[in-house]
């Protein structure tokens, strides 16, 4: 990963708070990236924000632009945007360009899990940049929402691995950079990005374990399916999304069947 510090998805064009810098961040090093490989004639370039916080800052920046798709992972913490229906403009060609999938508030309800992750990828983001195929991938990799940070999410460096190895598989192989976004627990940050690095470098990630998806992480990833359904037809839908949960939540109770008691012969 690139170490780009202080982290820059908050910063964008005019700002909420009524200036472009915001939320600790000043210059969007991610947005600056994609712009400039843009005006050097790439065609499609695809960003995906895995930081606990939304990237509101990247988010305004590119809303419009159908050539640049914005695709968040967060939890519905500051700065209070990235909701599943902020999807794009209607009926324009940048509809569906901006994907979110806003977790709920882990201060008061349970976190988003390794499991709600996995789906979102596997039933959302994945079939939605094959089907953008972008010409480069920029990853806004924020570690805030790992194990020992106080974001309470508790994701593990194996998942950030899994999800850097399918990045690394998309159909056309187009490069991939991964920018440091948040991140305040030093040995969280450290062991996340050691094994970003080691898939980056050529090693195999190694299995996720099977976390099934929670019941509000659940309703969270179907509400952004049908917010892009329309858009992404037939790549997304809410019934394959529907089928894929069923038969997580049915490997999860598999997992944990009680053993049958054999019966003693007389």
């Amino acid at each position: 990963p690139a170490q780009v510090r202080p982290p820059g998805h908050h910063a964008s064009r005019d700002g909420f708070e009524g200036g472009f810098a915001e939320g600790g961040c000043f210059y969007n090093s991610v947005a600056a990236a994609a712009a400039a490989a843009r005006a050097a004639g790439v065609e499609r370039v695809a960003i995906l924000d895995w930081d606990v916080h939304h990237g509101n800052g990247t988010q305004e920046i590119f809303y419009e632009d159908s050539r640049v798709l914005y695709a968040s992972l967060h939890a519905d913490l500051y700065p209070g945007t990235g909701a599943a229906a902020e999807a794009g403009p209607a009926d324009a060609a940048a509809t569906g360009r901006n994907v979110n999938v806003m977790w709920p508030d882990p201060t008061r309800y349970p976190a988003a899990s390794d499991g709600d992750y996995r789906a979102a990828l596997d039933v959302l983001l994945l079939p939605i940049m094959r089907a953008f195929d972008p010409a480069l991938v920029l990853v806004s990799a924020g570690f805030d929402a790992a194990a020992g940070e106080s974001f309470k999410l508790a994701l593990s460096p194996a998942l950030f691995a899994h999800m850097t190895q399918e990045l690394t598989r998309l159909p056309a192989a187009p490069p991939l950079v991964v920018a440091l976004e948040g991140g305040y627990h030093g040995p969280s940050v450290g062991a996340c990005c050691a094994a970003v690095l080691r898939v980056l470098l050529g090693e195999e990630a190694a299995p996720l374990p099977h976390s099934p998806p929670t019941s509000r992480g659940e309703k969270a990833l179907l509400a952004a399916v049908r917010a892009q359904a329309a858009a992404w037809a037939p790549h997304v839908s809410e019934a394959a999304a529907r089928r894929y949960l069923e038969a997580e939540r049915g490997r999860g109770a598999s997992a944990v069947a009680p053993p049958l008691k054999r019966r003693r012969c007389r």
